[in-house]
This record gives C-alpha cells, structure tokens and sequence, in this order.
C-alpha cells in the first residue's frame, strides 16, 4: 500500500460526494497527468457512498471511459489504493476503437449507456453511477468531430448517471492562444465543459521547471455550475494552488507551498 492515506486531506473536502447531475473537470497538461485524481476520486466515492444495505444508502459503480490508458492501468493503479475492481466497469475505448471517427459515435454513445444500464451486483435501477469520461478531448483530433457534436455527446450520457467527471488537456496553446482549427476546437470545448462544471480541479508543472521533491501544481476552483449557496467545509480560497508529489509506491502527497 503507498505511504500516504489514499485520500490527501487537502483533497477531501472536493472529491465526495458528489452532487446529483454535477460535473466535475480535470484538466492537465503533457508534463502532469491526471490519472491519480481520477483515482482518488473513484476511491472516495465508492468509500462515502457505500456498499448499499441495511444502512439505506444506496450502492455506488464507477462506469470509466477512457480513450488514454487502458484497463490494465487503472486496475494496476486501484489495486494499489485497495480499490474493489468488481465496482468498476472500464470500458477501453482505444482497443475496442469506440469513438475513432465520427460515424462511430452513436455507436460509442450506445456502448457506454449499455454499460452504465447493465447490472453487476446492484440493480441498475438502484445503483449511484458516477461516470467517468477520461481523454473526451481525444475525440476532437480523432474523429474530427465538430465540438457541438462533442459536447452534445457528453451532455446525453450525463442524463443517464448520478453525477460525472470529464478529463481533458489543458496545456497553453490550446486554451490561451489557439490558431490552427484543432487549437480552436479544443479551447471551445475546454470553455463549454468549464461552463457546465461545478468545480474544476487543473494540474500542470512547475513554472520553474522541475523538481525532485515536487511532481507538479494543483489549482482548484469554481466552474460555472457553482451554486452561490453551496459551502464547502474546509474549502481552501478561490484559485488557491498547492503543490503535489507522487512518490513511486502510487501514493501522492499534496501540501501548501511553504510547508
């Protein structure tokens, strides 16, 4: 098991539970991935929410797409937070081509509401799905899907879930000077998920390059989609960004600069 807890304290607060019908975003950058958030995030939700019973909360399934890693990766990197693999159902979407061209998406669409209706050990009627679509960027460079079409995508398979997280590349280029189509594209998709999201969770490198005791930077904020009423206990100041450190054993260590 890693040497720090699987949820980082500074995390809690913003990884479960999560609202019904709430996008989550996640966006990183070619030198700071963001697999481990995801993980962290299926491990809280399946903790909070429980395994369903006599105490009357309801059963929780992860339903994760990804069109960047495969299953083995995420079951490797469960497997090493103690996650149960028989709560999630992986859907590789690169070797089994879902969603590669534009002809194929309803196809896609169909294949992932097939999974998150199917039943495992829970009813499908009574079960809490949390979707996860990882790399839903992909699709605009290898479909070459138009972005309304993509969002559009997204937007119908949210109806079908409690709530859903979206990963996507943020890197500079593409958000804050785009010039070419596919730069263009993806900014109007980054904004539109942006603008739907209840909180958006971004991690990039160091601005001064790296270093050995630091993995990259963490900034959390707002999306469009926060509820003014809505508190978070312990919530950290509006754009604050703290830093983290994955060590090798999987753990990750997130902290305040400074500290």
């Amino acid at each position: 098991m890693p040497s720090q807890p699987p949820i980082p304290p500074l995390l809690a607060p913003y990884l479960a539970p999560t609202p019904s019908s709430s996008l989550t975003l996640l966006t990183s950058t070619l030198g700071a991935t963001s697999n481990w958030l995801v993980l962290r995030f299926i491990h809280a939700a399946l903790k909070d929410y429980g395994r369903g019973g006599g105490d009357g909360r309801q059963e929780t399934r992860i339903v994760l797409v990804s069109w960047l890693r495969d299953a083995n990766f995420w079951r490797e990197g469960g497997r090493k937070l103690g996650i149960d693999s028989q709560r999630i159902w992986v859907l590789d979407a690169l070797s089994n081509d879902i969603g590669i061209n534009a002809s194929s998406l309803a196809a896609t669409e169909h294949a992932i509401i097939a999974a998150i209706t199917t039943p495992r050990k829970a009813p499908a009627d009574s079960a809490r799905i949390i979707l996860i679509l990882d790399g839903l960027d992909f699709l605009l460079a290898a479909s070459a899907c138009p972005t309304i079409q993509v969002i559009d995508f997204a937007n119908a398979l949210r109806e079908h879930v409690h709530a859903t997280v979206v990963t996507t590349l943020a890197d500079s280029p593409l958000i804050q000077s785009p010039s070419i189509p596919l730069e263009i594209s993806h900014s109007a998709f980054v904004m539109s998920m942006a603008h739907q999201a209840r909180i958006i969770m971004s991690v990039r490198e160091l601005d001064s390059g790296g270093a050995k005791d630091v993995s990259g930077v963490l900034r959390i904020s707002r999306g469009g989609a926060w509820l003014q009423e809505e508190e978070i206990e312990n919530e950290m100041t509006e754009g604050q960004e703290v830093l983290y450190f994955m060590g090798g054993d999987g753990g990750v260590r997130v902290f305040e600069r400074g500290a």
